[in-house]
């Protein structure tokens, strides 16, 4: 799926005397996301490693897809261990996190906690959006989110949405999640809105800049090159026994 290609007939000789020509490498980037599941047989486990702030997808054993993802914080940490997924719900909702709204549909606190926030006179809890949600422990699980860049969530896996849609339909209950690593190591990426297409299987073209052949280097190619001509093989000895190499 990913590697690298180089152009024939770009390489520069220094036994020619010629100016060297540039370069030009294409490479597959690695995709950030990617999906090519459809089809593949083999029961599917699913592998999570905070520190990358990555998901693999694996059918039977193959890579079939990656996704970004955004962890717990270091006060809300995603679990670690073996699970698997014990229940899925496409219109998941939040019981705890959400936000308060008045009786017009007004928000009057878009990030709390109902079990410690305490409810404005007139309002009513209105849980956070969790679509595609696939539970792993307890509240933790799965779903579509807003990806800041870095592990933003309660604990749950937020994905974004066209990854959260692929991997909920692709996923049965019951299969298996690794999740490892420590999200205090990962590294800051772009965010990814709600709703962003994320697939990406992109081929760059790189040049390389021409390398500089001195006088000197092109001579002692020319030299080398004359005195790698194959001497002539030495005739056999009248009555010698001559034998085939590798017979």
């Amino acid at each position: 799926m990913i590697g690298m290609v180089i152009s024939s007939g770009l390489m520069s000789s220094c036994s020619t005397g010629k100016a060297p020509k540039a370069e030009v490498i294409q490479t597959a980037v690695p995709a950030r996301a990617f999906w090519h599941g459809d089809g593949v047989s083999g029961p599917a486990k699913i592998v999570i490693d905070l520190s990358e702030q990555r998901l693999r997808y694996y059918k039977g054993g193959e890579l079939v897809g990656v996704s970004p993802i955004s962890s717990g914080t270091p006060s809300h940490p995603t679990p670690t261990g073996s699970f698997r997924i014990t229940e899925k719900d496409i219109a998941h909702r939040s019981s705890c996190y959400g936000e308060y709204v008045d009786g017009n549909g007004n928000v009057v606190n878009g990030d709390v906690d109902c079990r410690v926030d305490k409810k404005p006179p007139g309002c009513h809890y209105v849980g956070a959006s969790m679509r595609y949600f696939m539970r792993v422990k307890g509240g933790v699980g799965m779903h579509e989110g807003y990806l800041p860049g870095f592990p933003a969530s309660h604990g749950c896996i937020r994905l974004p949405t066209q990854m959260a849609a692929i991997f909920y339909g692709a996923t049965p209950t019951g299969t298996p999640v690794q999740i490892t690593g420590s999200a205090s190591n990962a590294t800051a990426e772009r965010p990814i809105a709600i709703g962003e297409v994320v697939t990406e299987d992109k081929v760059i073209a790189e040049v390389k800049p021409a390398t500089t052949v001195t006088k000197e280097e092109r001579k002692t190619s020319k030299a080398l090159k004359k005195n790698s001509k194959k001497a002539p093989e030495p005739k056999p000895l009248r009555g010698q026994t001559q034998y085939l190499e590798g017979a």
